[in-house]
């Protein structure tokens, strides 16, 4: 089975607030490939994902068995924290091209 989601680049941003266990809360700008196994079963897509991270581990599966990637809620961005994390999509998106 195709993984759900596989990492090409990154960048952590930090986040103007929040900590957990003594880890600094980062914005995990993802950008990669997406699998929607069920509702498009034929297709992978290039997508941006923002993921809420506490920590600074680079790799994003560790990261993810960890649980310092937060999955089971959605990602809020501050307002501002706004323009850094745009920004970094945007480079991501560039750098891929």
């Amino acid at each position: 089975m195709t993984k759900a989601l596989q990492e090409w680049g990154y960048k952590l941003i930090p986040s103007s607030y929040g900590e957990l266990h003594g880890k600094n809360r980062y914005y995990r700008v993802f950008y990669g490939t997406v699998h929607w196994h069920t509702a498009d079963p034929n297709n992978i897509h290039r997508a941006c994902t923002v993921f809420v991270q506490y920590g600074e581990n680079g790799n994003f599966e560790e990261a993810r068995r960890n649980k310092e990637i937060k999955e089971s809620y959605p990602c809020h961005i501050l307002e501002q924290d706004f323009s850094a994390v745009t920004k970094a999509m945007l480079e991501l998106r560039k750098e891929f091209e």
